[in-house]
């Protein structure tokens, strides 16, 4: 039987789009409107001690380096050069009863097996979160060190427990294994050999050996369990990704191997979706909005600001009608792209002022509306009298901007720079020393510093001749 493939001209309107060709994996859906409406990567397992992309849900070796019983947190070598951040409630985890500080759970030069909960900001130099309890979800079920049980899903029949509990209650002796509710629609062979898999990464522990990278699910793997459980094609940008994810499948869930087919289109499969154009879109200064206004995000390591603006949406409209328009498009907007994006923390969204009756009370209805597709955990404030919504949405790893730019560090204007070289120029040149002033400054700067109008006025002051010198570095100093 001959595998079906989707061409750039034939693909579906609702679709999982998966490309990991290089580097790390990404993985677009497309949904019923054929738009893009969700965005994942995954990293592949790295060797251990390299370097690593993404230590999210990554299990590590690690060795207690130092225990600061002033904040109550132990930093942990997790080899490779990077340093992991245990705080004194999960380190409670480790003992019995409730500690009165860190130093009650664990000691200086102590081996532990932990695991990364997030990522650091992109905008931060912090160590990596851990848990000394790793936690490795499957599509149908958890393994977890945090003592030994077996729990159900209290969706699951009588009848898949009984199925299920003689051959899983073995490795619950070792674990806490969690069976998810969605084991009740494949058979109990593919949730035993789940259970197994995860369990024997955890199995593998060696207390003696040294401190760095122990193992992470592959990035195939991680993307057939982000897979739902519907029909929905999973399309393979090329032949590697395809074959990558053909075989997790057949070692893990051989039911979603009908879902896995080829592209043989002759655009890249990111640029034929669209996918391509939404991620520009989402790393633009401004994204618009259909009536003519437009929302910008500003990401600090405190928190995310994003500005809604009218733009051009006043023209032909009423001003009250154009706020609101734009203040609904902006929340359905919002909602997209901080799921798309991967955007988590503290949100504030500066709203348009809106005096009509009734206008904040619709918008607050669209927002709790816009969020419920959303599977991370959401809050929201009320509107302030200034037009500022808050937004909590739980954070996990690095948002899409954060992982693809680079923020630069800030840099004074020209005019400003050559204010400063004069100055520094006048204070020289009343100097008892003999000679010439000489400034130094990268050829643009040099530039402007010609046609300043202050330079002959230097030169008048000090009664010195004063010279400009085109040079990497910037200095000011007096020429015998």
């Amino acid at each position: 039987m001959k595998q079906p493939s989707y061409s750039d001209e034939t693909l579906p309107t609702s679709a999982f789009l998966i490309d990991g060709s290089l580097g790390t994996w990404r993985m677009v859906e497309l949904g019923a409107d054929g738009y893009p409406s969700s965005l994942k990567y995954f990293d592949s397992s790295p060797a251990i001690n390299g370097p690593l992309n993404s230590t999210i849900d990554c299990v590590f070796q690690a060795r207690v380096s130092q225990v600061d019983t002033a904040s109550d947190i132990a930093f942990l070598d997790l080899g490779g050069g990077k340093t992991g951040a245990l705080n004194l409630r999960r380190a409670g985890q480790l003992v019995k009863g409730r500690p009165n500080g860190i130093a009650d759970c664990v000691t200086e030069g102590q081996k532990l097996i932990v695991q990364a909960l997030a990522d650091p900001s992109a905008l931060e130099i912090k160590a990596i979160p851990v848990t000394p309890r790793p936690r490795l979800a499957g599509r149908y079920c958890v393994i977890e060190m945090a003592g030994s049980r077996l729990n159900f899903s209290k969706d699951l029949s009588p009848s898949i427990i009984g199925s299920l509990k003689d051959k899983l209650s073995p490795l619950a002796d070792h674990f806490a294994l969690i069976v998810r509710s969605g084991a009740a629609d494949v058979s109990p062979e593919i949730i035993i050999n789940e259970a197994t898999y995860l369990s024997s990464l955890l199995l593998s522990y060696d207390p003696k050996s040294p401190s760095g990278f122990l193992f992470a699910l592959s990035a195939a793997h991680q993307a057939l369990i982000a897979l739902d459980t519907s029909d929905t094609p999973v399309i393979a940008a090329d032949g590697t990704t395809r074959d990558a994810l053909a075989s997790a499948a057949r070692d893990h869930y051989p039911q979603l191997l009908p879902r896995i087919v080829s592209y043989t289109g002759k655009s890249p499969l990111f640029e034929a979706g669209g996918a391509e154009e939404a991620i520009a879109e989402a790393l633009s200064d401004q994204i618009h909005l259909p009536s003519g206004g437009w929302i910008s995000f500003h990401e600090t390591p405190a928190m995310t600001v994003v500005d809604v603006n009218m733009g051009t949406a006043l023209q032909g409209r009423p001003a009250a009608h154009a706020k609101r328009i734009v203040n609904l498009e902006a929340v359905l907007a919002v909602a997209h792209h901080l799921k798309f994006q991967d955007i988590g923390g503290l949100i504030i969204v500066d709203f348009i002022n809106m005096n009509a009756k009734g206008s904040v009370a619709e918008l607050m209805h669209l927002l709790d509306e816009a969020f419920l597709g959303d599977l991370a955990q959401v809050q929201h404030t009320g509107m302030s009298n200034f037009g500022l919504v808050e937004i909590a949405r739980k954070r996990r790893g690095v948002s899409l901007h954060q992982r693809m730019m680079v923020q630069t560090a800030p840099y004074m204007r020209i005019r400003s720079v050559c204010d400063n070289l004069l100055r520094r120029a006048n204070h020289i040149g009343k100097s008892a020393d003999i000679g010439t002033i000489i400034i130094e400054a990268p050829e643009r700067v040099i530039r402007m510093l010609m046609e300043h109008p202050d330079k002959p006025l230097i030169e008048s002051r000090t009664s010195r001749k004063l010279e400009c010198v085109t040079s990497a570095k910037m200095d000011v100093y007096i020429k015998c």
